[in-house]
């Protein structure tokens, strides 16, 4: 594989960001969200938070939409926020140097499937122990609400694939969700099925790539 490979595509939760599910639904059912089981999948969203992610509403619609179907209009847009990033619960600091080892020879990507909530958090300085956002440590990152639909649409692959060049021989993506993988590997990139509690340098080191 390493002598074909000249792309990395990363998937965020799950695969750089250990994800802890059940403390977002905690913290959402505290703010007085009723169901929300019924709203957060395990690698997609379903009603108007999908729509958050597939950049369909803005980050007030959203509030105000999560505020009726909670049947309060005083819940904080702060505690809303709090709510999304109870899902992330840390990054191993292992991982961030692994990236960095790896831009040193591959052209590396993130494609996530997340909202404004998430990347406000992300874009600032404390998102990583180097005091660096997300941006700093991609090539590009692809975000589901900017580009209009989430994974595991073929659409969100076409457009990365018409922007950055990719070919997916070349490319092996690693993500954390099997219908995910299933379209990548339909698509033609090399993948691996991430398990978030495995050591990614071992990954890397078996298939050659570091």
């Amino acid at each position: 594989m390493s002598q074909n490979i000249k792309n990395i595509l990363f998937d965020l939760g799950g695969v750089i960001i250990t994800l802890n599910k059940q403390q977002a639904l905690d913290r959402f059912t505290a703010i007085g969200f009723p169901n929300i089981e019924a709203y957060l999948g395990e690698s997609r969203q379903n009603g108007i938070f999908l729509e958050y992610e597939e950049g369909k509403i803005n980050p007030d619609n959203f509030y105000k939409e999560f505020r009726r179907l909670a049947g309060n209009e005083n819940i904080p847009s702060d505690d809303i926020d709090n709510g999304w990033l109870g899902f992330l619960v840390g990054i191993p600091p292992y991982k961030l140097k692994l990236i960095k080892e790896l831009r040193k020879k591959y052209n590396v990507y993130l494609l996530s499937n997340t909202n404004p909530s998430v990347l406000k958090w992300a874009s600032t300085k404390d998102f990583s122990p180097e005091g660096l956002p997300i941006q700093a440590y991609f090539d590009k990152c692809y975000l589901s609400f900017e580009i209009g639909c989430a994974k595991p649409d073929k659409e969100i692959f076409d457009f990365i694939l018409s922007d950055s060049g990719m070919i997916p021989s070349e490319t092996l993506f690693l993500d954390d969700g099997k219908a995910n993988i299933e379209i990548g590997q339909k698509l033609g990139f090399e993948t691996y099925l991430v398990n978030q509690d495995e050591d990614l340098r071992k990954v890397f080191t078996d298939k050659g790539l570091l």
